[in-house]
Parts: structure tokens; C-alpha cells; sequence
């Protein structure tokens, strides 16, 4: 029979145990040896569980709600095997609230029943973490509640873009998205606070929000986060309402909600593209002799690029950048206040120090940068790079 811990007590983040200490108390916490490599602690023999039984993935269901002062809820938990089996028991489950003072916001019964009994104010949801327990192996996941004072009838949700933004970013970049979750008469809840979730087969492209759980008094920060052998090392660099861009393509962002126990669901797909700028810096170090320096850069059709003069004005060297495509190569917006402002740029000077040309048209541009003058052994020499535009 499943049996479940609830707790609301006051709580220091603790210390790290001594990594034999977690091994010994957990076993492993991924399964396996797997484990075993990522603690470097060789002094304990990890406890080897066949991936048919061993606890793995575990997730709670809503990932988010939405609920009003008196409503109620139930959080459940599906889990799989390392295998990939379902499970559907534990040894027992623990609904901990990572801030103690949530408890004038929400209740929560030892068998995940979440009792609404405070608003929980604006962009300041109630972090619930979801522990469950099995074969001496632990995971966890974590379910986002706000409570707002009265519930709004026929609730819809949006997380399409806002007027005057789009569904593109570039990779690299961190985009915030607003959900809106409003009714027909256009009241709407405060600064809805979601973990949005990213497409399957799009892991490679985006990330989204990662828990970053907080230990308890019986189970350490370490125990409840080493999962996946560091590969979450990115774990809490995106925030709620945030995505980020890994790499070129499409893909597809979802926000699942429970509004006033009612699921409500809505997807954009984003459109990952190069950077629409990027820079090229010229410098010493760049032009030493035997060096053979590229310098190339990526980027999308209409981006631009800033060439720059990386020498000190002391030196005095200046720098010319001329292109295989020069007839391409047109003007920034702004227009370049120096080196000219469409295709070759004229010699820069290092107080000049930068200017911007723009790539409108797909392809693979080659540049050749000379040094004019200044000091030695840097006058004349040359280095070559390219601008990728797809």
C-alpha cells in the first residue's frame, strides 16, 4: 500500500553530507553503476538494481495549476523504470513546499491533496516538491501552484506571441514568454507563473525550466538533484516562463495548466535560427606569425557583424577588411560611422575601433584582415576568416 509524508516545518537549507554518506543512505539514486560513476567514491560499493525494477523518471501531474482560494487538488505521480516500465507504487511519497511560510497558502494532505487557503500574490507561485521513494531509491519533480482569491468561469489559455513579437529567437538566446489565462469578459489571472515544456524529440533544441529542489531535513540537495550525471548542469538558468534556444531549427513550446480544475493546454512552434548579429575582433594575438587564425562567425540572413580593431590605440595599427563578395556585403542600421559603410571596410583605426556591415543573402562571405602600419612585427600581415549567412 502506498503511504505518503507531508511536511510544513521550518526547514534549513542543510549541509552536504560526506559522499559516502549519500551513497550509504540512498544507494543510488539514477540506479546502477551510473551512480557510482558520477560520485567519484570508490570507498562504497553501490547497490546494483536490475533497470526492470529500479525507480528512474518520475513526474507529477499538473506541472501547474491554477487555483482559488477554498478550491482543491490532487497531485499525482506517474514514474518509470530505468527500463522504461511504468510504476505505479512507492515505498512512500513526500508533498514538501520548498518555502515553510507556503503553508498560509496551501495545505497539502499525506496523500498529495492541495487545499487552496491564501492567495499566493503576484509572480510568486508555491513551489511543491513531489518526493517519492522506492527500493531504497529516490527522485523527485516539482509542481507549480497559484492561488489567486476568486476563480474566473471558462478560462481560456495563451502563450502566443504578444503583438509586435514573434515565434523566432536565435540559438543562444533566453526568450521570456507571458501566458495569458483570461475570460470572456476579459478578466484574466495575475501574472499566471508556468513551467512551459519543450516538444518530444526536442531536447537538442531547447530547454526549459529545470527544478533546482532544495534539500529536506532528512534528504540532502545533492541526493534529490544528481540524476542524470551532470548532464542538467544547466539546472535553473532558465526560469519559469523562459525558454532557451540550444540550436537551429523548429521546435515546439507547450504550457499545460490546470485552471480551477479544468486542463487547458496551447503550443507555438519557435523557429531557432542563427544569431542576427555577432562580432570579428582583430587583434594582436590574431596576426602572430605562424598563428594561421580563423576567425568565423554565424549568422542569420539580414544579420550583422561588427569588425573590429583590437589593438590598443597606443600601437597604433590599423586594420582593413576586405571581402571575397564585396558587392554583397551592404550597409548596418545604422549605417557605420567608420571604415566606410557598405563592402570593403577602409582602414580602421584602433580609436575608430569597430564597423558594421549588414549579410541579407545566404551564403559563405571570406574576409582578409591587414594590418596598416603601427608597430611591429604586426604591420602587414594578414589573417583570413568567414561569415556564414543560413
Amino acid at each position: 500500500m502506498q503511504t505518503s509524508v507531508v511536511s510544513f516545518r521550518s526547514r534549513r537549507r542543510p549541509m552536504l553530507r560526506r559522499r559516502s554518506r549519500v551513497i550509504g543512505v540512498v544507494g543510488v539514486i539514477g540506479g546502477l553503476a551510473l551512480l557510482a560513476a558520477c560520485s567519484q567514491d570508490r570507498s562504497t560499493a553501490p547497490t546494483l538494481r536490475s533497470p526492470e525494477d529500479a525507480l528512474g523518471k518520475v513526474t507529477v501531474f499538473p506541472l501547474n495549476a491554477i487555483m482559488a482560494v477554498g478550491d482543491t487538488l490532487t497531485l499525482q505521480l506517474s514514474a518509470r523504470t530505468l527500463s522504461g516500465a511504468p510504476l505505479t507504487t512507492f515505498d512512500s511519497v513526500e508533498y514538501i513546499p520548498e518555502n515553510p511560510t507556503d503553508s498560509l497558502r496551501i495545505r497539502i494532505s499525506p496523500a498529495g491533496v492541495v487545499t487552496a487557503v491564501g492567495p499566493s500574490g503576484q509572480n510568486n507561485p508555491v513551489l511543491v516538491q513531489v518526493i517519492a521513494f522506492k527500493g531504497g531509491l529516490v527522485r523527485a519533480d516539482l509542481a507549480i501552484v497559484q492561488v489567486t482569491p476568486t476563480r474566473l468561469v471558462g478560462a481560456q489559455l495563451s502563450i502566443q506571441p504578444a503583438p509586435g513579437d514573434s515565434a523566432k529567437m536565435a540559438w543562444g538566446d533566453t526568450k521570456s514568454i507571458t501566458p495569458a489565462i483570461f475570460d470572456a469578459a476579459n478578466d484574466s489571472v495575475s501574472s499566471p507563473t508556468l513551467r512551459l515544456e519543450y516538444g518530444p524529440g526536442d531536447s537538442t533544441l531547447l530547454q526549459c525550466y529545470a527544478p533546482n529542489f532544495v534539500g529536506t531535513a532528512t534528504i540532502t540537495q545533492a541526493q534529490l538533484q544528481l540524476s542524470d550525471c551532470g548532464t542538467n548542469g544547466n539546472t535553473g538558468q532558465v526560469g519559469l516562463n523562459q525558454i532557451h534556444a540550444w540550436h537551429k531549427g523548429t521546435a515546439w513550446v507547450h504550457a499545460n495548466v490546470m485552471v480551477y480544475n479544468v486542463m487547458l493546454h496551447d503550443s507555438v512552434e519557435y523557429t531557432l535560427s542563427n544569431p542576427y548579429s555577432a562580432p570579428v575582433q582583430m587583434g594582436p594575438t590574431y596576426f602572430l606569425a605562424g598563428q594561421n587564425y580563423r576567425n568565423s562567425v554565424f549568422i542569420a540572413p539580414g544579420g550583422q557583424v561588427a569588425f573590429i580593431n583590437g589593438f590598443s590605440p597606443n600601437m597604433g595599427n590599423s586594420v582593413t577588411f576586405v571581402f571575397d563578395k564585396p558587392d554583397l556585403v551592404t550597409a548596418s542600421d545604422p549605417p557605420s560611422t567608420y571604415g566606410d559603410t557598405t563592402g570593403n571596410i577602409s582602414t580602421l583605426t584602433p580609436i575608430q575601433l569597430l564597423a558594421w556591415r549588414r549579410f541579407n543573402t545566404p551564403g559563405v562571405y571570406t574576409w582578409t584582415a591587414t594590418v596598416i602600419g603601427g608597430m611591429e612585427p604586426y604591420a602587414g600581415q594578414s589573417a583570413t576568416g568567414t561569415v556564414t549567412v543560413e
